[in-house]
């Protein structure tokens, strides 16, 4: 082994890292090359030198490399200065840790939830949603994820969207499976109402923190989570009135006024168009033809 093929290994030799079949070939070089042999002790030298250089970050810098976190209940909230970051229910504190730090890069520690943010955690653990949500999104995410993400605090309180409908208003009808993915990655449920959204042939469908859950919240904020059961058994995915002709989602704060009587249930869209009836301004079920 020539002199420049000997040198590119002596670090690796020095730590230990150089497979043992070249060890011994370096090995060998070294004991007739003490010019080579000299660059080892070099290399040995000038590592010692580095390590001595490097000090511990005063406390300012090393809190400015960390977020902060604060236990609610079973519910772990991490957060910045400008907003929430990650929320998880139950686990452990490592658990939600090491999500964090895969994901920012950053090390939490313990703090205290501003009093704005607190009442949003609040509000949403107790059904009560909220309208403005204040997170951190930073630059973690995709412009389809902030877009999705942003219809979702649209959803109103008391009512759920399917994600064909989610798709729609970003602009994207065919990325549906998409819009799941963004959904069930949201690192701020309950806040941002993911469970507000629901699959495009009915029911409830699955959550982040299990259907159960999904389901609790719902009730909490009004939904009759039974009633959509039936529905999505029927196959029924719209609600039209008898008297105006508008069709709706069935959660539909107009959909809850229509008389028992006077309720039409519709399959499709295009079954509701053909006996005259028009979406609904308000949850806009489907785009009129």
């Amino acid at each position: 082994m020539r002199c420049r093929s000997v040198l590119t290994r002596v670090d690796a030799l020095r730590t230990g890292e150089l497979p043992p079949e070249e060890q011994t070939v370096v090995h060998e070089h070294l004991k007739t090359c003490s010019s080579c042999d000299e660059s080892l002790d070099d290399v040995g030298t000038l590592a010692k030198s580095v390590k001595a250089l490097i000090a511990t970050p005063p406390r300012s810098c090393r809190e400015s490399m960390s977020d902060s976190y604060e236990r609610i209940d079973d519910v772990w909230v991490a957060f910045t200065r400008d907003g929430l970051r990650m929320i998880r229910r139950g686990g452990t504190f490592n658990e939600f840790l090491l999500d964090y730090t895969k994901r920012y890069g950053r090390s939490l520690q313990g703090g205290k939830l501003p009093d704005p943010l607190r009442k949003q955690v609040v509000a949403a653990l107790g059904g009560e949603g909220v309208e403005k949500p204040r997170v951190d999104w930073s630059d973690e995410i995709s412009p389809l994820e902030r877009e999705v993400l942003g219809v979702l605090t649209r959803i109103p309180r008391g009512e759920v969207r399917t994600y064909e409908w989610v798709a729609r208003q970003v602009g994207r009808p065919r990325a549906v499976r998409a819009v799941g993915t963004i959904c069930a990655r949201n690192v701020v449920p309950l806040v941002v109402p993911c469970h507000r959204v629901v699959p495009t042939t009915g029911g409830v469908g699955q959550y982040a923190f299990g259907p159960a859950m999904k389901r609790e919240l719902l009730q909490r904020e009004g939904v009759d989570v039974q009633a959509l059961d039936e529905l999505a058994k029927k196959g029924v995915r719209y609600i039209g009135s008898r008297t105006t002709k508008i069709v709706c989602l069935p959660t539909c704060r107009d959909a809850k006024r229509i008389r028992e009587e006077n309720r039409v249930p519709f399959r499709a869209a295009g079954e509701a168009v053909e006996k005259g009836f028009r979406p609904c301004l308000h949850c806009q079920p489907f785009v009129a033809a």
